[in-house]
């Protein structure tokens, strides 16, 4: 600061000798490198701030050095401050890093499972009849009947045929002589499936049964054929041991899907049934015993659940239900029948509660996969029998927004935390395996009251409308 004091100084004296004596100017020349204090005249080129500064007096000087200062602080604190703010960022974004990783991978699953789901839909037409509507049927080429043509007739004896015809009992004898030969088998090895009057013979390895014409006397009406070949015939041995087909090996005749809801359960358990013929464990395949469900609770943590549970969870969640408890207790009652449909066996059919194992008219009439969410065995027969009436979007919502689980305790009480998230207690899954602790509320009951032998309606008072449970708790 001394030094730049002691320039200007010598600036105004400079300045000020050239003014007061221009007729001395032409001696400028001489005293031009003639330098001044160490400092030479000519380098010295005073600038305008410089001229400014000079003009201020003490107080003037005191206080523009003073704002600069406060400039020069309010700058560099705006500085500082906006460095915070970029660390401040840096470091919030590395902590979102792991998030990031785990949309990534989320996204990355979910575009996987499209990929199945359109796969598995596009392909259901050609496999349905395939897989789940064809019918048993016999193969189209049988064995040959071997024919011995040497095979002499053996001469007709008459066995008389008796049979019932209300209050009278007809003699019928047989107009052709056939001898059978059947191979049995030995009631010690293997179950016989005759009839008790027959398991006599089983030990033999062969036997003849012979009938025809002989001194017995047949009515008038039954005139003998003559000159009728005999040909001994053999029974396949394929026809008499036949393997034994479980209940839980029986396909469900379903149709090909039609609805969205059809399409995604039907591509749920093709994708599913596919990872088991490229060798998933069993785990993979159908999921744990109890599902998950993070997709209706904690959907942050949906890509911890199995694929079964969160498919069926994902479109219980775009349905309209009473309420959530009912919608969780509408999972548990379908989660096991679709586990079995993708692995067919005992373990997986054990599970299935007694009112929703299969009835009789899945196995043998075509219907919609959703019918098997249907709890109630009675009334899965009474939609498959009458389909023009049920099964259309009006019947499925009334249904979803009628039922009732009936649970009486706390919300808490039905669900529980664990490792891959939220799952549903014991408690609340035995009660919803209970079929006596379902009911259906309005407009269900007062839409299908025929279906009141099938399930059970809830009861509502005649003058108020308020339900007469809610009645009795209050």
């Amino acid at each position: 600061m001394r030094t730049t004091k002691h320039l200007h100084e010598m600036l105004r004296l400079a300045s000020s000798t050239v003014h007061a004596c221009p007729a001395e100017g032409h001696m400028a020349d001489e005293h031009r490198d003639v330098p001044r204090d160490g400092v030479e005249v000519g380098s010295i080129r005073p600038s305008k701030a410089s001229r400014s500064v000079d003009k201020l007096n003490e107080e003037q000087l005191a206080r523009k050095r003073a704002a600069d200062r406060k400039s020069q602080q309010i700058l560099r604190q705006k500085t500082r401050n906006h460095i915070e703010s970029l660390e401040e960022r840096i470091r919030h974004l590395e902590n979102q890093k792991s998030e990031l990783e785990l949309a990534q991978q989320r996204n990355t699953q979910l575009e996987e499972e499209l990929r199945n789901l359109k796969a598995a839909i596009a392909s259901s037409a050609s496999i349905t009849k395939k897989t789940f509507a064809s019918k048993p049927i016999l193969p189209s080429t049988l064995p040959q009947i071997r024919i011995d043509p040497t095979q002499q007739p053996i001469p007709p004896r008459s066995i008389p045929i008796t049979v019932k015809s209300r209050d009278t009992r007809i003699a019928v004898p047989t107009g052709i002589p056939i001898p059978l030969l059947a191979e049995s088998t030995d009631s010690s090895t293997e179950p016989s499936t005759t009839p008790s009057a027959y398991k006599s013979n089983t030990k033999r390895t062969r036997r003849r049964i012979e009938l025809g014409f002989g001194s017995a006397s047949p009515p008038a009406r039954s005139p003998t054929p003559q000159g009728v070949a005999l040909h001994p015939y053999f029974i396949p041995p394929s026809f008499l041991k036949q393997p034994s087909v479980h209940a839980w090996e029986l396909p469900l005749r379903l149709q090909e899907p039609t609805s969205p809801v059809d399409k995604l359960l039907y591509g749920l358990i093709e994708t599913q049934k596919k990872l088991l013929s490229e060798g998933a464990s069993r785990s993979v395949a159908i999921g744990p015993l109890i599902p998950n469900v993070n997709v209706l609770l904690a959907p942050h943590l949906s890509h911890l659940a199995h694929p079964v549970s969160r498919v069926l969870c994902d479109l219980l969640k775009r349905m309209t239900y009473r309420s959530l408890i009912d919608k969780l207790g509408a999972l548990l009652v379908m989660y096991p029948v679709y586990q079995w449909q993708i692995m067919n066996d005992y373990e997986s059919y054990a599970r299935i509660p007694s009112h929703s194992i299969p009835v009789f008219a899945q196995r043998s009439t075509l219907h919609a996969v959703w019918i098997c969410a249907l709890g109630s065995p009675k009334l899965r027969e009474m939609v498959i029998a009458d389909m023009d009436r049920y099964a259309n979007e009006d019947f499925i919502y009334a249904f979803i927004l009628s039922i009732n689980c009936n649970w009486n305790r706390d919300f808490r009480d039905a669900i529980c935390w664990g490792k891959d998230g939220v799952s549903v207690t014991k408690d609340f899954w035995d009660h919803c395996n209970v079929l006596d602790n379902w009911s259906f509320d309005r407009p269900f009951s007062t839409t299908y009251p025929e279906l009141r032998s099938a399930v059970r309606f809830t009861d509502y008072d005649d003058l108020t409308g308020v339900k007469i449970e809610e009645m009795n708790r209050g």
